[in-house]
């Protein structure tokens, strides 16, 4: 899989038509975690999921803009420790209403200080936990977590209770 770069300096990865957009603020500096978000971006290609990956040289305000202006058209969510979470029951449910959606779902990982309070208090948010992670984990959790929920729809065996 390729990532290939568009004029607005944006990155894509898998179909451009998705119903769940995953906004990234910059690509992994470090080999393990870029393998591991394209295994799980490869995987989800097909299931309506698209990552975009953004320039990591853009301050706050302008990933903001960038992010904001994408999802004009649909709903953007937040990623952040403070939002809501759950379990991989919450996560599946989350998955399924986002599929049904009428409009994208924009899931935006923050930059390296995460987003301000001011932005935060304007999206809805969500959380992959109480824990401070880099935001290529939280890429690598949230890619997984999305692909586990697929595999759960399908009924396939990957996930285990």
């Amino acid at each position: 899989m390729s990532l290939r770069p568009n004029p607005d300096d944006v990155w894509r990865s898998g179909p451009t038509m998705a119903r769940i957009v995953v906004h990234t603020h910059g690509k992994a500096r470090e080999r393990g975690y870029s393998h591991l978000i394209n295994k799980y971006s490869e995987r989800l290609e097909g299931r309506g999921v698209t990552l975009l990956t953004h320039s990591d040289r853009l301050a706050h305000d302008a990933y903001v803009s960038k992010i904001e202006a994408a999802s004009s058209n649909g709903t953007l969510i937040l990623l952040d420790e403070a939002g809501e979470s759950g379990d991989t029951e919450w996560m599946l449910e989350n998955w399924k209403i986002w599929r049904l959606s009428t409009t994208a779902i924009h899931l935006a990982i923050g930059p390296v200080d995460g987003f301000d309070t001011q932005v935060l208090s304007q999206h809805a948010s969500i959380s992959l936990g109480p824990l401070t992670m880099t935001y290529e984990m939280a890429a690598v959790i949230l890619l997984e977590q999305l692909y586990r929920a697929s595999e759960i729809e399908r009924g396939s065996p990957y996930h285990r209770d």
